[in-house]
């Protein structure tokens, strides 16, 4: 795997073309908070220019004789409020002059509270001096509003001096027209322009809304008082679609609109460009911070980062998914999870949580253990998963074209033609799926690190290998050891292509040699830890630095079991793997000659023990290796000689080739007779004997005592001729 030493530089190219930021790898990790921005030196999106127009047009709008609406439309999360604040900024440094009121509207209680907000903020913005009379002239307004809205007194920060306007009943009645007349005058003594802000007044409730929209059309519309009021348009014309006042569809809605807007403003969309730049330098950011390295080979992001951008169409999506990343990603450490998985996966999380907090459940169809099991079981290959049954959990179908798309970046599976990487630690990987949800190492895991750490330890010199031992040991829960030698064949197995796996050492081998008797060998339809244990050590041993023949013996010694070591070396002797080492198969060679002759040995002394000889043995595996790797002839004839010898007979040396069988499934093995092997029986029989005209009989086949397999190959073995008894002619004792 290229990795770059700079993660920074690399998560920006995966996204970012050109923008020349140089990231400060010590910038602490910020969090992230959902605030605006409030001054030009923060604008990040190159809005300050559109800001400064629009202070530009407030000011040249003013009029004594009028009273101009503005409004400001963009998405949730587009910036609506930081534009507000630009535009505040702007008009302030424009004309001191201004006064600007903030009116928060849905941070009241009801209709009534509304209409005393907007006056309490609109007092609360005259200049101290010579303001008595325009308060006196709004409490007069405010009052005489108040049975149109239904006016009565609350608390609030904006509203400490409310109490007052609605105690104030002094002045006697008067018409609105004439208390608004009296007001408009009293502001325009004071010469000072107010710029009313309302922001996010699509939050408000249907009446709510109607309210405002009243106070800014009918009952506030001061002259030298205008509004600026920030909403999302579609949000907006929604609720005013529900308000009963006749604009059943969004284009009357927009009419009605332009009678309160005079002038339009719109939050500008992210460009591409902004978007990635955004995207790119908070990863990078966030990845230089961790210091975690990144994949300059895995271009998933760009690949799928159209179909991201389709999704976070604002600043504030963006931000809030690197808040995400920043806070699930440093729960797994480096190496233990794929960022780019982790990313994409936060990605999913957010945008389409249905679909997310399904994937669980679709564990086996996604990682392709389901595909693998009907090839097995002899299903249809050419039937599909139902992936629309997962994706219709997004019900826009633009969404569900985004979902897929990303889908198909993490799960291979999504695409039975893809060629993307699927190893380990991908979330694909079954092994590694259930971490990504879990957010940790589950219990019924083992961390990669702790892997690596025991094979580090195992291979320096003289070691004990006690925490290799203890992982090939420790059957803390139902299948971990089978995982831990699944994650060891990772590393080592022909195919691998997983980093950082220590170099084969003599110590290695034999730490791992000593254990492969203390596996389980249960019969499974499948392989067992101890299968999977003689695959493991061939593997390594197809990795095997400069070594005779002689240390390679030494080292696989720590294995007592003669069985086992043949096992292992055949099959390390019969791949034919590019990933061999070029010494391997020349010392694997010269111990597998050494142990045919330790066998030969013990396959005599097995013989001279006739029926007594240990049912669990197996002397089949050994009269196979000694044909493949040894000197069969000589074998043959120290056979030959003990059968005249009288120390067993022919029919003892028959039995030593009945192969037995296991039943799966059951709770305990329950073994039986399988077959008998003519073929290597030949080799090493006499071309004559009384066996060979023996009849057959019928046999007990639960019972695999050496007894009962003499019975059974009675009337089943023939006699070899010179071609099957290995070419070797028949001697005056062949009787």
């Amino acid at each position: 795997m290229n990795q770059l030493s700079c993660p920074a530089t690399a998560a920006s190219r995966a996204l970012l073309e050109g923008t020349g930021r140089v990231v400060n790898m010590n910038t602490p990790l910020q969090n992230w908070i959902d605030e605006p921005i409030h001054c030009k030196e923060e604008d990040t999106l190159q809005r300050i220019h559109l800001a400064e127009q629009a202070a530009r047009l407030v000011v040249s709008a003013h009029s004594w004789e009028a009273s101009v609406v503005y409004g400001l439309t963009g998405p949730w999360g587009s910036g609506k409020t930081s534009m507000v604040e630009l535009i505040v900024e702007a008009l302030k440094e424009r004309d001191p002059e201004w006064r600007v009121a903030r009116f928060t509207p849905w941070a009241t209680s009801d209709v009534s509270s509304l209409m005393s907000e907007f006056f309490a903020a609109l007092e609360a913005a005259l200049p101290e001096d010579g303001r008595d009379s325009a308060q006196k002239a709004l409490r007069v307004c405010a009052r005489v509003a108040g049975p149109w809205l239904g006016l009565i007194p609350i608390v609030g920060p904006a509203l400490q001096g409310s109490a007052g306007i609605l105690a104030d009943a002094t002045n006697p009645q008067m018409p609105w027209d004439e208390a608004f007349a009296e007001a408009s005058a009293s502001l325009r003594e004071l010469d000072t322009p107010v710029l009313v802000v309302a922001d996010d007044i699509d939050r408000l409730q249907a009446d709510e809304l109607l309210a405002l929209l009243k106070v800014v059309r009918l009952l506030g519309r001061f002259p030298g008082v205008h509004y600026l009021l920030a909403y999302d348009e579609q949000t907006l014309i929604e609720n005013l679609r529900g308000a009963s006042i006749g604009v059943a569809d969004a284009d009357r809605a927009r009419l009605f609109m332009e009678k309160i807007v005079q002038y339009p403003l719109t939050v500008p969309p992210l460009l591409t460009h902004q978007m990635r730049w955004r995207l790119g330098n908070g990863l990078s950011d966030l990845l230089g911070n961790l210091r975690r390295l990144w994949d300059e080979n895995d271009t998933r992001m760009s690949d799928v980062f159209p179909f991201i951008e389709s999704q976070l169409t604002t600043p504030r999506a963006i931000d809030r998914f690197l808040a995400q990343v920043r806070h699930y990603l440093p729960l797994q450490k480096q190496n233990e999870v794929n960022d780019v998985d982790v990313i994409l996966l936060t990605f999913l999380h957010l945008q389409f949580p249905d679909l997310y907090n399904a994937l669980p459940r679709w564990k086996n169809v996604l990682t392709g253990v389901q595909q693998e099991l009907d090839k097995v079981l002899g299903r249809r290959e050419d039937i599909q998963p139902q992936w629309d049954e997962l994706l219709n959990l997004v019900h826009d179908r633009g969404g569900r074209r985004d979902a897929s798309e990303v889908m198909k970046a993490l799960f291979p599976a999504l695409n039975p033609y893809s060629v993307r990487n699927r190893s380990a630690p991908r979330v694909c990987v079954p092994d590694y799926f259930n971490r990504y949800f879990a957010h940790t190492i589950p219990q019924a895991d083992i961390a990669d690190a702790e892997i690596l750490s025991a094979l580090e330890h195992a291979s320096t010199p003289e070691s004990d290998g006690n925490l290799l031992v203890s992982l090939l040991t420790e059957n803390s829960y139902a299948e971990r050891i089978d995982l831990v030698l699944k994650k060891l064949r990772a590393l080592y197995g022909p195919e691998s292509s997983a980093p950082g796996a220590p170099a084969v050492t003599l110590d290695l081998i034999r730490v791992v040699a000593g254990q492969i008797p203390k596996l389980e060998h249960t019969s499974r339809m499948f392989s067992s830890p101890r299968d999977q244990g003689r695959y493991l050590l061939a593997d390594i041993l197809e990795r095997l630095p400069p070594t005779s023949p002689e240390e390679l013996e030494g080292a696989l010694a720590a294995c007592p079991d003669w069985v086992e070591r043949a096992q292992i070396l055949r099959l390390a002797l019969s791949r034919d793997s590019s990933s061999a080492s070029p010494q391997a198969p020349e010392a694997l060679t010269g111990a597998a000659a050494s142990l045919t002759m330790e066998i030969s040995n013990e396959l005599l002394r097995h013989l001279g023990q006739r029926d007594n000889a240990d049912i669990k043995s197996s002397p089949y595996i050994g009269f196979m290796f000694v044909e493949m790797f040894g000197e069969p002839g000589d074998l043959r004839n120290r056979i030959l000689t003990r059968i005249k010898q009288g120390q067993f007979t022919t029919e003892d040396l028959a039995a030593r080739f009945v192969t037995t069988q296991h039943l799966v499934g059951s709770r305990e093995p329950v073994s039986q007779i399988g077959d008998f092997s003519q073929d290597l029986f030949a080799t090493f029989a006499p071309a004559r004997d009384m066996l060979y005209s023996r009849c057959r009989e019928d046999v007990e086949t639960s019972d695999i005592s050496w007894a009962n397999r003499r019975a059974f190959v009675r009337g089943r073995v023939q006699p070899p001729d010179a071609s099957r008894s290995g070419g070797y002619a028949s001697s005056p004792s062949d009787v």
